[in-house]
């Protein structure tokens, strides 16, 4: 069966199509100005699309409307109490981002039997534990590098947005809002690790997730598109 999944995140949208076992097709547009129609329109007709939308009503339209050359209509996932094997701790279980969820039903799906820190470093990054069980145990959301850069830019008089590097007690002011930035995310990270009793594998995935890598001092390992894999398993599930 051929399956079209779409993670759509506050900047980007990304895509892919599985088919024969494995990942076809995939790419990604701008969630500002969304091109799925162009890029879909060489695609071989999906039997399915499932999409994870975080980004709000004008992109789930635009995804509705890029589908309709199929006459397929999207299922936009919402997180339950219990799927694919993982249960939902949250207090109210529709109120956890669909990108989250469907990350953790990949994490279990990947590495079954094993306690799970998972992180996705993108516009916000989210830090969620799973048990061995597949039990969602619960989570941080830190903004994102960009979201920080911007704060400081917007709310302060004197520090200009502009890229700059990480380094160790930066002596320039780029550098040194870059490398407060990065370091309070791996922080955080590093925090809600040390602060499980059970020693969990750790992913990483998401567009930062290479800038933040070198900066982790705990085990961990980058991972593909834990949400588009994720949206797989919901749709081969349902």
């Amino acid at each position: 069966m051929s399956i079209l999944a779409v993670d759509a995140g506050n900047t980007r949208i990304k895509w892919a199509r599985h088919a024969h076992g494995a990942w076809q097709e995939q790419g990604w547009t701008p969630a500002a100005q969304p091109q799925l129609e162009a890029q879909w329109a060489s695609l071989k007709t999906p039997a399915r699309i499932i999409v994870s939308n975080v980004a709000g009503s004008a992109t789930g339209h635009a995804i509705a409307s890029a589908s309709q050359r199929w006459g397929i209509p999207p299922q936009f996932i919402r997180p339950q109490p219990s799927q694919c094997g993982v249960s939902n701790a949250y207090s109210e279980a529709e109120r956890l981002g669909s990108d989250r969820w469907a990350a953790l039903i990949a994490a279990h799906h990947l590495h079954p039997g094993r306690d799970l820190l998972v992180v996705q470093a993108g516009t916000a990054v989210t830090i969620d534990t799973l048990s061995a069980k597949g039990h969602f145990l619960g989570g941080m959301i830190v903004p994102g590098l960009r979201l920080m850069l911007d704060a400081l830019a917007r709310s302060t008089a004197g520090l200009a947005r502009q890229d700059g590097e990480i380094r160790p007690f930066p002596i320039n002011t780029a550098d040194a809002m870059m490398s407060g930035a990065a370091n309070a995310i791996a922080g955080a990270v590093e925090r809600g690790f040390r602060q499980l009793e059970a020693r969990p594998l750790c992913l990483i995935s998401g567009g930062d997730a290479d800038i933040l890598l070198p900066l982790l001092d705990i085990p961990i390992q980058k991972t593909g598109q834990l949400v588009l894999e994720g949206l797989l398993q919901i749709a081969l599930e349902t």
